[in-house]
């Protein structure tokens, strides 16, 4: 009884059980450390890396010089969300090499149910947030409600009546949070995602504009009780107030910079006014801040450029606001890098096509080097999804996580996208 539930206890570790027979030996590869690529032999024993030996039958698998490197992730995505979408979205993330994703949204009732098929060698690891907390009438209430309407999830209607208390929460005043918080714990959530859309107009006077985002002292009274309850906070922003008040109420992510162009057009009173670039451009004092108290940014930034909504043919030049808003996401970003921020990679899009999008769109801002972008995909950004866990590095005793690439990222960054062989738990993916 008690080897069976040693046993038990270490299936549940690496997702799935290995026996010593399981054990693999990964030769001729050429693995990243660091700041460069070593030629190594790494052992895969129970789901874990070691340079060690280790006794009993061996299977070797040669890398033919393939180098590799800790698995992806997307810290911002929307999927998997139901039994409908589930073998997609698993397929294009694998496909993509992005193992490690957070859900940074969506319904309980169709999330839960997915979370048995997670977490095995052939499939990815996903944290949910389920529902998000706004205000009355609040992002993403409008838009869900459009979707409704016309009947489209990707083949999976929404059910008007299933939208309230389900993808969305409206936080009004705090007996709405006494009300509404225990019910949000009862679907048993990984994380906290809260909206903020322009929360300054909270205290706008004349009423002709209004915030669809939280009231920022409910959201910082929210972000209090999930620390209470071990929950961690992502913060959904659209302009540099939004960023500094979700600093003020103490969020540890913040999902989406300032200055990226809105399809729901909630930018246009903006766009006129003589302190335009003042309001998305985050303050120096802000980045400070978020540096200081160890805040990560995941970018987000091609998300909702006007390239995905615009222009059919990719090489049309940008437009005049397009060019604006890149303008101030740029320095935003780079703002952000020279402070010390915590940055990581996030696609908000759809699954394994969003997060190379990113990454692409990343690599074009010419703010990182090739070296960085491959530790903030590979490392820090599966690290801020699964923190609890040793992922995001190729060392003894770590999780034998990886992907094995045809040519040198640091070199050519365009090879994180030729992926000649996926390990998940030490298992090769057919």
């Amino acid at each position: 009884m008690l080897f069976l539930a040693f046993s038990l206890l270490t299936v549940s570790r690496v997702g799935s059980s290995h026996s010593s027979s399981d054990a693999k030996a990964f030769v001729n590869g050429k693995w990243f450390a660091e700041k460069d690529f070593e030629s190594a032999t790494f052992y895969a024993v129970d789901g874990v890396l070691t340079k060690q030996k280790p006794p009993g039958p061996i299977e070797t698998v040669d890398l033919q010089g393939g180098f590799v490197v800790p698995a992806f992730g997307d810290a911002h995505a929307h999927f998997p969300s139901t039994e409908q979408n589930f073998e997609m979205a698993n397929r294009n993330f694998l496909k993509a090499g992005a193992f490690y994703v957070l859900n940074a949204g969506g319904n309980a009732e169709t999330e839960n149910p997915l979370r048995s098929k997670l977490g095995t060698p052939a499939t990815i690891d996903v944290i949910f947030a389920h529902s998000v907390f706004t205000c009355h009438g609040g992002h993403p209430q409008p838009y869900l409600e459009y979707l409704s309407e016309h009947g489209v999830e990707f083949g999976v209607p929404f059910a008007k009546t299933k939208l309230e208390d389900h993808y969305f929460r409206t936080i009004d005043s705090v007996a709405d949070i006494d009300l509404k918080w225990p019910q949000f714990l009862s679907t048993k959530p990984d994380f906290v995602k809260l909206m903020f859309v322009y929360s300054e107009l909270h205290q706008s006077s004349d009423g002709g504009e209004k915030s669809m985002g939280l009231r920022p002292d409910l959201a910082a009274e929210i972000v209090h009780r999930a620390n209470a309850a071990g929950l961690r906070t992502g913060a959904h922003i659209e302009d540099a107030a939004d960023f500094h008040n979700a600093l003020a109420a103490n969020v540890e992510v913040i999902m989406h910079l300032p200055a990226f162009p809105d399809p729901l057009d909630r930018q246009a009173a903006y766009r006129n006014k003589s302190n335009w670039e003042e309001r998305f451009t985050i303050p120096t004092s802000d980045i400070e801040l978020a540096a200081k108290r160890d805040v990560t940014v995941v970018m987000t930034a091609a998300a909702l450029s006007a390239e995905n909504f615009e222009k059919p043919n990719p090489l049309t030049a940008l437009n005049e606001n397009e060019k604006r808003f890149r303008k101030i996401m740029t320095q935003n970003i780079r703002h952000l890098k020279d402070a010390g921020v915590r940055l990581a990679v996030g696609s908000d899009t759809m699954p394994g096509a969003g997060v190379l999008a990113e990454i692409d769109f990343l690599k074009d801002t010419n703010v990182f080097s090739n070296l960085e972008l491959l530790k903030m995909w590979s490392e820090t950004t599966p690290k801020l999804i699964f923190p609890q866990r040793k992922i995001g590095a190729l060392q003894d005793g770590y999780e034998a996580n990886f992907l094995v690439l045809e040519g040198n990222p640091i070199q050519d960054f365009s090879k994180v996208k030729s992926i000649k062989m996926r390990v998940k738990q030490g298992d090769p993916l057919k």
